[in-house]
């Protein structure tokens, strides 16, 4: 067997680092072995680097259309390469938001001449869910995530048995942005950034979890639950016995509310929804993923203007960009020995991976897309550098240990960064792969 490229390196294969040589050809892997084959070029890395399979993020806002100066297509993919991430799934809630067929087959058309990376196209929560079945037909890979102050304008629980129900009919998994409408209109206590983790309680959260999990007994429905931000939600689901899915972002694993906004530049930067919570709930959200308890991180990759993050709290758009920050951030963990590299892949890449129903590993017969990291490559997080429009976050000046090298895409170059490379690597990187 002759390859385009063969790769020798540390490897993520079959769930462990080893050393393997890795063929490309054309825009496929070809070849994984502890011996090499014939190549047309051969890349040996130092140990410092590590090959592991393009990653994946199940929830990230992308934006575009008329929410362009946040975000749009080619600068969010480049911040998703720039962190790794080579499959992604894009929220809905644009402007105007991803509710109807016509505006699903236009977003579609649109990113597929935007953007080379692999993407599923989630469909809002639609007024009426009979649509779920010519959605999903054309295109709509999951509806969601549902937010609860769509679930209140639409009709509360009766909605919601609705669109559970025809889910269930359609196969469309129901991706739930948990916190119960009604729980969070029954506060009538101060309204600032202090206070955001009581405006939205955890009651909201725990009152939602409840009511999915009737509405799966009910119905059989699909349903992932993203970003839970409470150790008794997680056990809650566990202890249903339903099969369930659900995430956790790094910002609930790594920031309590207190230490964001003692930190963070401004206010507004550490105010998302579902909030921060108290520095226990962070610690034992934390200890759950350090312990393997948690099957996926999604980053919520939520970017917005810098001056709207800069106003007051009513006025503040709720969201934490984070598709640069994830995987520097959970591989630390492996790194410091904190826990397993396992552990980490599982999260953000085998499981979203199999979520969003696409082929990247390192084995033969998988999309070529590998993300190289350095494993020697300490630093501090400095949005000024970021490929993403909003260039804040409230993780700046946190110390990683972990730099993303480069990231290649159906075999191409699509991203490296030349800081973390030697020069003699990134030349033959970039004249053995080419670039897309």
């Amino acid at each position: 067997m002759v390859v385009d490229v063969l790769i020798h390196a540390r490897s993520y294969v079959k769930g462990e680092l080893r050393k393997a040589y890795v063929g490309i050809a054309g825009s496929e892997i070809a070849y994984v072995g502890e011996k090499p084959t014939e190549a047309n070029v051969v890349i040996d890395l130092p140990s410092q680097y590590v090959v592991l399979p393009g990653l994946a993020d199940i929830h990230v806002h992308l934006r575009d259309f008329e929410l362009s100066y946040k975000e749009d297509a080619a600068s969010g993919t480049a911040a998703a390469l720039a962190g790794g991430f080579v499959a992604l799934g894009d929220m809905p809630n644009t402007k105007p938001p991803i509710k109807t067929i016509d505006l699903l087959k236009q977003k579609i058309e649109e990113f597929s001449r935007k953007t080379n990376i692999h993407i599923r196209h989630y469909l809002g929560a639609p007024p009426d869910p009979t649509i779920l079945s010519q959605a999903k037909s054309e295109g709509a890979y999951a509806v969601g995530e549902v937010f609860p102050e769509e679930v209140s304008e639409y009709g509360g629980d009766q909605y919601l048995d609705a669109l559970f129900r025809e889910a269930a009919r359609t196969g469309l998994t129901v991706i739930m942005h948990c916190e119960d409408p009604a729980v969070l209109a029954q506060y009538s206590g101060p309204r600032d950034f202090n206070h955001h983790n009581e405006v939205r309680s955890p009651r909201a959260e725990l009152a939602c979890i409840h009511n999915v999990i009737r509405l799966v007994y009910r119905y059989g429905t699909r349903v992932h639950i993203t970003h839970l931000t409470l150790p008794q939600s997680i056990n809650t689901i566990k202890s249903s016995n339903l099969d369930i899915t659900f995430d956790v972002t790094p910002h609930h694993m790594l920031l309590s509310q207190e230490e964001c906004l003692a930190r963070a530049e401004k206010p507004g930067h550490c105010k998302v929804n579902p909030p921060l919570r108290d520095e226990a709930t962070r610690r034992e959200l934390l200890a759950m993923f350090i312990r393997g308890e948690i099957p996926m991180v999604a980053s919520d990759h939520a970017p917005h203007a810098m001056w709207e993050k800069e106003r007051p709290y009513d006025e503040t758009p709720p969201g934490i960009v984070g598709l640069e920050t994830t995987a520097p951030l959970l591989l630390t963990l492996w790194r410091k020995g904190l826990t397993t590299i396992g552990t980490v892949m599982r999260t953000i890449q085998e499981r979203p991976m199999k979520f969003l129903g696409f082929n990247t590993a390192i084995k033969p017969g998988s999309c070529a897309d590998l993300t190289i990291i350095n494993t020697k490559a300490r630093h501090t997080i400095d949005p000024t550098k970021f490929k993403t429009k909003a260039k804040y976050t409230p993780f700046k000046g946190f110390e990683v240990d972990i730099g993303i090298t480069a990231t290649v895409l159906h075999g191409k170059l699509a991203h490296i960064d030349t800081e973390l490379f030697e020069g003699r690597i990134t030349e033959a990187l970039e004249k053995a792969l080419g670039s897309l």
